[in-house]
């Protein structure tokens, strides 16, 4: 009797931790999409909160670009309108602890949102924060947490669009080589 009590209880426990699980790993959406062409290499990732009706919205995007043609790479980062202007470090993080730092200078575009260029800390070329940019988020397989201003950010590239991107950088790397 107590065997067939626990049996029941366990069952029911096994099931409400499954669709607990569920729940959580609903709120961890791979947020990215990609455009790949001759002319460029682009993968976009957004960072996702909730607003007041509970839906989902991006208020940081993140897009890492190369101009195959003009043999140029950057990573600009977009946000909210009410982003301050002005420079501001970001911090690349890994398990909670710093890898790298970049540097931002903000401004605002029409009125719609404020926008940046990465640079690393101290430097003044988006080609080389993009490079070391690219072997973090290649390193940690599309995860990836930034910070800045007592604020995080956490991203999630679907693993085809992070290895499209990548196979995209390397074919034109090869042909700019040529």
């Amino acid at each position: 009797m107590s065997c067939c009590i626990f049996t029941r209880w366990s069952t029911k426990s096994f099931l409400f931790l499954c669709l607990l699980s569920l729940q959580v790993q609903a709120e961890l959406l791979p947020t990215s999409t990609t455009q790949l062409n001759e002319k460029s290499c682009r993968m976009d990732l957004y960072h996702l909160k909730k607003n007041e009706q509970k839906q989902f919205e991006s208020n940081l995007q993140l897009a890492m670009i190369t101009d195959n043609i003009h043999r140029q790479r950057y990573i600009a980062i977009k946000a909210d309108i009410n982003h301050p202007q002005g420079f501001e470090n970001i911090g690349y993080y890994r398990s909670g602890h710093p890898v790298e730092v970049f540097t931002a200078n903000w401004r605002k575009n029409s009125n719609k949102y404020s926008i940046t260029r990465l640079v690393m800390l101290g430097g003044t070329s988006d080609r080389q924060a993009f490079d070391v940019f690219t072997q973090l988020i290649k390193q940690d397989n599309g995860h990836l947490e930034l910070r800045a201003s007592n604020k995080r950010y956490h991203f999630t590239a679907k693993n085809k669009d992070l290895n499209d991107f990548l196979r995209c950088l390397k074919q034109h790397q090869r042909s700019a080589n040529k």
